[in-house]
Order: structure tokens, then C-alpha cells, then sequence
């Protein structure tokens, strides 16, 4: 099975990892999952930088965390999705292969607190809203004015952590981080960044 397989190895191809997805959600892990390096590349960015308690922001089937909590067994890993159906399938292979540290929510991010965690990941979380090309379901989108908001909410919640807060971002526009946060790295293109909250 692909989380047992990266459990004994430390390494899968995303190919076989994406199995655990039904086949209608694979299609779109090349635009829309974090790929299984990136994610171990996030997590140990995280658990250098001391954190605990990580929210990825806008989950979807919860690749991310999946690896994180296989990667890292010792950080506690939660994600937050509006799709109620991205959740279940999140969820049912948390309980498939066992995994303790990981949940994963169907909410709204705008009535997520970010005061429970202490590491943030972010891979480009509201681009759907922004870019129809970019839809997964054919759902109607939320107006460029709702993106707005989620994002000001976000980057609200961010401000508020203390000096030192780890945050991994993949594919996001840097507007979308507060000039709090000061760029420790950059990988593959820029599109990888790792971040610390200065001040």
C-alpha cells in the first residue's frame, strides 16, 4: 500500500501514491496536490523551525498532510477543506492506514483560528477562485471579491502568530504573505518558498 511503501522507503513516485485517490481526483494532482518530495521538502522546513502543530490551508483530498504525518510522525498535522467530498476521502484514508497525528476539516476557512498551530503550509489555496481554468469540479466559483477576502482573513490569522512562526508556501503569489514574514529560501523556480515571521 503507497503510505506503507513510503513508511519503509522514505520515498514513493507520486504515480503510486495517487492510488489511494479515487481515479477522478488523480486527474487533477498534477495542478492541485502538492507532490510527495515538495511536501517532504515543507515538512522538514516545519519540524526544524520547532513546529508542533501544522494547518495546511485549503487541503482538498490531503495529500500533504498524509505524507507530513507518514514523514513526520511526531507533528500533528490538520487540514482544512470546503469540499465536503474531498474531506471524506482525506478522512477515510486516515482511517484506512491508521495514522493518528492527522485530521482534516470541512469548513470554511474564514471561521478557521489560527491560534492552535504553530507551522502553516500553502499551496496557492483560492487559485480556482481566480482562475476558471483551474476548476476541479465544475462547482460554481466564488467572485474574485470573495477570494479577496479569504485571503486578507488568511493573511489576518498569520499576522497574529509570534515572531519565529514557520510557513511553506508552493505556487502562491507573495502578495498573499504579510511583510511580517521574512523569505528564508526559494526552490524549483521560485515556486517553492520556506518563510519565518520576523517581527
Amino acid at each position: 500500500m503507497p503510505l506503507n511503501e513510503l513508511k519503509l522507503n522514505g520515498t514513493i513516485y507520486d504515480e503510486t501514491f495517487d492510488l489511494i485517490f479515487p481515479a477522478a481526483y488523480r486527474l487533477h494532482s498534477n495542478r492541485h496536490f502538492t507532490s510527495v518530495y515538495i511536501a517532504q521538502r515543507a515538512v522538514q522546513f516545519l519540524s526544524e523551525h520547532g513546529a508542533n502543530t501544522v494547518l495546511d490551508i485549503g487541503s482538498a483530498t490531503g495529500k500533504f498532510c498524509l505524507v507530513g504525518a507518514v514523514t513526520k510522525p511526531a507533528i500533528h498535522f490538520t487540514g482544512v477543506e470546503y469540499r465536503a467530498d474531498q474531506v471524506a476521502i482525506a478522512n477515510a484514508c486516515v482511517q484506512q492506514f491508521e495514522l493518528t497525528n492527522v485530521r482534516f476539516e470541512c469548513a470554511n476557512i474564514l471561521t478557521t483560528s489560527f491560534a492552535a498551530f504553530d507551522g502553516f503550509y500553502m499551496f496557492n489555496p483560492f487559485l480556482e477562485n481566480k482562475d476558471a481554468s483551474a476548476n476541479m469540479d465544475g462547482e460554481k466559483l466564488n467572485t474574485d471579491a470573495a477570494a479577496n477576502h479569504f485571503v486578507a482573513h488568511v493573511m489576518h490569522e498569520l499576522e497574529q502568530r509570534p515572531i519565529g512562526t514557520p510557513l511553506v508556501t508552493y505556487w502562491t503569489p507573495i502578495e498573499q504573505i504579510p511583510s511580517s514574514y521574512e523569505l528564508q529560501q526559494s526552490n524549483f523556480g521560485d515556486t517553492l518558498k520556506f518563510w519565518l515571521k520576523s517581527c
